[in-house]
């Protein structure tokens, strides 16, 4: 530890005055080093806002504190999470914020066939393939409500297959499973796991699931925590793009889910619960350890 460094640290105890004269070195010596080393700190500080700022541009402003404070990281930034905060504050840098929505999608008052709940919230995958999980949720358009539908990959958290339709039939399922089956190609014996609503009941979608050597497994009765991780994804697209946007028609609605899932979701944006790395790069470190 140099001197300078010495009478910074202790200067509340001993003084400055007196531990210049006991170690020898001048005042304003100590006083120049200080303001150089404040200078250098502060240079860097302009140096992580700009880089933050870039960060959160390149989210569409979805990056809070904590995943921004990873992307620092992951770059090679030195920094702490409570400075990341700061200089978000100094800055007036914010995520988006959480918006609730009510209408409802799900109808399971059918008499069609239940499947037993094969998951029981253990929303884990050891390999891709292995659990999917889907849902239904709605998208205003030009003041009329259509409905998205999504499949996820339960290993790395990848949406594998999304469709959006006018309607709550069946038929949106049907594409979107079709398109799932076609990219990913599921080994026999993947589950297939979602809430109790007829499109997942019905029997053309059932004879798919069998068709395709699949089990299905569908969530208790008004339980929303059984099918959590799907809940989860439709928040966060909620939170980060639903509620930004007004559709004029239900081709810039496809066009912005598109950036929204394929490019950013899947590609760029971090999880913590993958280590904070992508979807994609998650299954690509995966097959690239088990090749």
């Amino acid at each position: 530890m140099g001197k300078y460094q010495f009478i910074r640290d202790n200067v509340e105890i001993f003084g400055v005055v007196k531990m210049c004269k006991t170690l020898e070195v001048s005042r304003s010596g100590f006083y120049n080093w200080k303001n150089r080393k404040l200078s250098k700190r502060k240079a860097y500080n302009i140096l992580l806002l700009t880089e933050i700022k870039r960060i959160h541009k390149e989210s569409e402003e979805r990056y809070g504190s904590p995943k921004i404070y990873q992307e620092l990281l992951s770059k090679g930034y030195s920094c702490s999470k409570k400075l990341v905060e700061k200089l978000m504050k100094i800055g007036n840098i914010r995520s988006k914020i959480v918006k609730r929505f009510t209408v409802v999608t799900t109808n399971s008052n059918h008499s069609a066939t239940i499947s037993p709940n094969l998951l029981n919230r253990e929303f884990k995958a050891s390999k891709p393939g292995k659990v999917w999980c889907s849902d239904i949720t709605y998208i205003e358009i030009d003041s009329r409500w259509f409905y998205l539908t999504m499949i996820i990959d339960l290993f790395n958290r990848e949406i594998v297959g999304w469709d959006l339709s006018e309607s709550l039939e069946a038929k949106s399922l049907l594409n979107c499973f079709e398109k799932a089956i076609l990219l990913h190609q599921p080994k026999p014996g993947c589950i297939f796991h979602s809430d109790r609503g007829i499109q997942f009941a019905s029997k053309e979608f059932r004879n798919k699931i069998t068709e395709h050597k699949m089990k299905q497994s569908m969530s208790r009765k008004g339980d929303c925590w059984d099918n959590a991780v799907a809940e989860s994804f439709f928040k966060t697209l909620k939170n980060e793009l639903i509620r930004h946007v007004k559709f004029k028609n239900i081709d810039q609605a496809k066009q912005s889910l598109f950036e929204y899932i394929e490019i950013f979701y899947n590609r760029k944006r971090i999880h913590s619960t993958l280590g904070f790395t992508s979807p994609v790069d998650f299954r690509k470190l995966y097959e690239q350890r088990a090749a």
